[in-house]
């Protein structure tokens, strides 16, 4: 079973890594996605539930917003029903305090230990889910915060990863999308990113990672249409310099839970 949190010589190395990076790049965000394994989807329902009810507000009092819970479903996966069982967490760290220290804080807050006590009191034989994943990223300079990009009822989001099998192919990657201009080609197109990050943890490196919204299912297929025939993204895929830069990616839609701010 994956564990969910980091080791403390992980978070101090993180740490010393992130006053680095505070110094080079400002206000740039740390992005955390957790992603939930459960056995079944009406166990999925109720740690969403819980999420919805003490999670978000818990980490709101601890000034993290714009924190997002989602699901999956084989009905806008294309057929595919892999991560119905998953709840996926996104969770967006103004700075390295937040992220080191946000966990024993819930864990002193009351309030959220009430509303989560439908997690904490699960028996171990009957848990609410099964394995957690974590990652971290870091904010790109051209998209440094987490924003709600659509109000939609109908609102999918589209959480995609672009492995790369060196950490020079994985620069040249987010190359490719910010000094090369593919995520202005993606606002042209209608296709509004909620955030791109690059790893800095996990168990995909190398990758980068971004999150897109849409008002509903046709607004999403009409956008990538007009995206994969613009002349910028033809002639863009089209340059040597960001040829074999991904070897795998991977692509869910998700729906948002009740609750989620994004």
């Amino acid at each position: 079973m994956r564990r969910c949190f980091l080791t403390a010589a992980g978070v101090a190395a993180m740490m010393m890594a992130g006053l680095v990076l505070a110094r080079e790049t400002g206000g740039r965000e740390l992005i955390e996605i957790r992603t939930y394994t459960c056995s079944s989807v009406e166990k999925r329902d109720k740690l969403m539930a819980v999420f919805d009810a003490a999670l978000i507000p818990a980490l709101n009092r601890q000034g993290i917003g714009q924190v997002g819970v989602f699901w999956a479903s084989g009905e806008v996966n294309d057929g595919n029903a892999a991560y119905s069982t998953n709840v996926f967490v996104v969770i967006p760290h103004p700075d390295w305090g937040s992220f080191a220290g946000y966990g024993q804080r819930l864990l002193a807050d009351p309030q959220f230990m009430k509303g989560a006590a439908a997690l904490f009191e699960a028996p171990m034989k009957d848990p609410l889910y099964d394995a957690c994943a974590g990652a971290l990223f870091h904010a790109f300079a051209t998209c440094p915060q987490v924003r709600r990009v659509t109000d939609s009822a109908d609102r999918l989001l589209q959480l995609r990863t672009y492995n790369s099998y060196t950490s020079e192919r994985n620069v040249r990657k987010v190359a490719m999308f910010e000094q090369g201009g593919e995520i202005g080609l993606f606002r042209a197109c209608g296709m509004e990113p909620v955030f791109f990050g690059q790893a800095l943890a996990g168990d995909r490196l190398e990758n980068l990672t971004y999150m897109l919204g849409f008002a509903n299912k046709d607004a999403k297929e009409a956008a990538w249409k007009r995206f994969r025939e613009h002349p910028g993204w033809l002639k863009l895929k089209a340059d040597p310099r960001y040829k074999d830069t991904a070897n795998k990616i991977t692509n869910i839609v998700l729906r948002p839970s009740k609750g989620s701010q994004l």
